[in-house]
């Protein structure tokens, strides 16, 4: 963040007279390097600030291109493509992140090459390829051993040992993540540990071990009892309340249900909101709860009808699909 500041300072700075030819009128400020607007772009990505990010990474990828410096070209493609993910523009991303990957086999190792593995398998398992996306996870999981990056190994563990579980290598898949457990817990890593927990819980629900699910759920909320994370929180009680229609516990249900509705008011998150209150409906009508049941549907419908008006009234002013802005290719 210092250097991008110390950059655009001097970008902004008065010229000095060394600056001034001998006409005294001053020259244009130096072209920023690729290197110099990926940084730009990642102190923008950091914050969240996608379209000023997208902005300094295209930039800095037309930068490279025209210095043939290709793994630079594949490291902003990388980054792009990342950003396409966290926006949901996935077949965007599969694009991006198919392009970074030819790179970098033709270039120079680069850590981003791992990353670029990572996140492509992640795309390409939402968009239905598992085949694919387990052979680039392996993939992945080789480079991060490789550069000592225990982190990252442990999140692309994590994400393989789920795939193996829901495509019936459930031993395995296990094993992966309850190693990730013991890993994360001997670094005294508390966000993988969570994270971990999470995955172990969800993997035992698949498995139909709802008990040691609801285990693994609650292990990880007293984890959050140290750090709270408002949206993680809110995941994990409607994973618990959902459990509890399996496990005969709806009034321990109920106020898992009830607490997720008030995170996710708070997150201002309507699609978790409306979820959790149908939820909630459902749990009070298996316990006869009438009145209850029928309050929590009319607020779950509210949310619905309301989402639905606002689909529809975005597809009414939404330009022709090919005057849609594209991601960059």
């Amino acid at each position: 963040m210092l250097v991008a500041y110390l950059l655009l300072a001097v970008m902004a700075s008065p010229s000095s007279a060394s600056d001034l030819p001998a006409s005294g009128e001053p020259v244009s400020a130096r072209t920023l390097s690729g290197d110099e607007l990926l940084r730009i772009g990642e102190i923008h990505d950091v914050q969240n600030h996608f379209p000023e990010a997208l902005t300094y990474y295209q930039q800095a990828l037309e930068s490279f291109r025209a210095h043939t410096q290709r793994k630079g070209e594949a490291i902003a493609l990388t980054k792009i493509g990342l950003i396409f993910e966290r926006q949901g523009r996935r077949q965007e991303a599969a694009i991006q992140l198919r392009q970074a990957l030819s790179l970098f086999y033709k270039s120079p190792d680069s850590p981003v090459h791992a990353d670029a593995l990572f996140a492509s398998g992640r795309v390409l398992l939402w968009l239905g390829d598992r085949e694919e996306a387990a052979t680039l996870f392996e993939r992945a999981k080789q480079r991060y051993q490789r550069s000592h990056n225990a982190q990252a190994l442990g999140s692309v563990k994590l994400q393989s040992g789920l795939l193996k579980v829901s495509d019936g290598s459930s031993d395995e898949g296990l094993r992966e993540i309850e190693q990730v457990v013991d890993e994360a817990r001997a670094r005294h890593e508390q966000e993988q540990t969570l994270a971990a927990l999470v995955a172990l819980g969800d993997a035992n629900w698949m498995l139909d071990r709802t008990q040691q699910a609801g285990d693994h759920y609650k292990q990880s909320l007293a984890l959050l009892e140290q750090r709270p994370q408002t949206a993680v929180e809110a995941g994990l009680r409607i994973r618990l309340a959902a459990i509890s229609r399996v496990t005969a516990s709806e009034e321990q249900g109920i106020e898992s249900a009830k607490r997720a509705v008030t995170l996710y008011q708070s997150l201002r998150d309507v699609s978790g909101e409306a979820a959790a209150w149908a939820l909630l409906a459902s749990l009070h009508q298996a316990l006869g709860h009438g009145p209850e049941a029928e309050d929590a549907f009319s607020r779950a419908l509210g949310i619905y009808r309301q989402q639905e008006l606002i689909v529809h009234g975005i597809r009414s002013v939404s330009p022709p699909a090919a005057t849609s802005p594209r991601g960059s290719r």
